[in-house]
């Protein structure tokens, strides 16, 4: 049987950790959430960008495993073992860096830092999918604030670091402060523009929002939202590819912010195509 294994190294360092210790809850928090989030970009991977799961659950074919902590300082050592069919999925040769390129790329994406693609297999996914950047910054969201959690107002930061090589990326307050987005923006009515982009199989999109004068990103309540009111993204987005300005509709929101409070995406719950809420025909 073909199979890989990948060695992670979560050091923390700074405050309490350079006393070797950490607050219980804190720290088993944040190793709760490194679990959820490699999660999800190891299925991200595997899937070929196919597969962005909301939570960070079991997945097929891959074990993850957490070993005893280096002696001499704060570093929990987890690894990932990838079994014969993962390994197939993505191919031999290339498992361990389409991982470890995946692994950055979007943990860094949806802390706020810059990122590019450093292999063609995570580069063809996220090409093949423009909506995927959205999908990964909202699903890592809240497993990176557990992550984040031991980081106070202390130095304390957290360095994920690839063995032999070196660290792949550093979690600090700067990262903090953007993962612990606020719903502090709260409802809001009639949100006029455009839908610019929209995956009808995932429910996120982009909406070119006239009042902010900046394009978007949301996903829909698939809850509160009906059919109707679902279509009219499509119908929106239909009209403005089409006929440039047509298509505006009225969207009902709850806003997401960062804790500048600058929007950082809607969480669409209704739909409509004028301030008397009539629906498009």
């Amino acid at each position: 049987m073909n199979e890989k294994e990948i060695r992670i190294n979560i050091r923390y360092i700074g405050g309490e950790a350079d006393e070797h210790k950490l607050d219980l809850y804190n720290a088993s928090t944040s190793l709760l959430g490194i679990s959820k989030a490699l999660a999800i970009s190891t299925q991200a991977v595997i899937s070929q960008g196919n597969d962005i799961r909301v939570k960070g659950a079991k997945i097929p074919d891959v074990q993850f495993f957490l070993h005893p902590p280096k002696k001499g300082s704060f570093i929990e050592v987890i690894s990932i073992l990838f079994e014969d069919t993962a390994v197939q999925a993505l191919g031999t040769s290339v498992v361990v860096a389409s991982f470890w390129d995946m692994l950055e790329y979007s943990w860094k994406i949806a802390t706020g830092q810059d990122a590019i693609p450093k292999t063609k297999t995570v580069e063809r996914i996220i090409k093949k999918n423009e909506l995927i950047n959205d999908e990964l910054k909202a699903v890592l969201e809240a497993p990176l604030q557990q992550v984040h959690r031991p980081i106070d107002d202390t130095d304390l930061k957290i360095q994920i670091i690839r063995p032999r090589t070196g660290k792949v990326l550093v979690l600090d307050s700067s990262t903090k402060n953007y993962v612990y987005s606020k719903n502090d923006g709260g409802l809001k009515e009639n949100v006029l523009g455009n839908v610019t982009k929209y995956n009808i199989i995932t429910g996120y999109g982009r909406f070119y929002s006239d009042e902010l004068e900046k394009t978007v990103p949301f996903n829909i309540d698939k809850i509160e939202m009906s059919v109707e009111e679902e279509s009219l993204l499509r119908w929106s987005l239909y009209k403005a590819s089409v006929r440039g300005g047509e298509g505006k509709i009225y969207l009902k929101v709850q806003v997401i912010n960062d804790n500048t409070k600058n929007v950082k995406r809607y969480i669409v719950k209704g739909t409509h195509t004028d301030e008397n809420n009539t629906q498009v025909s």
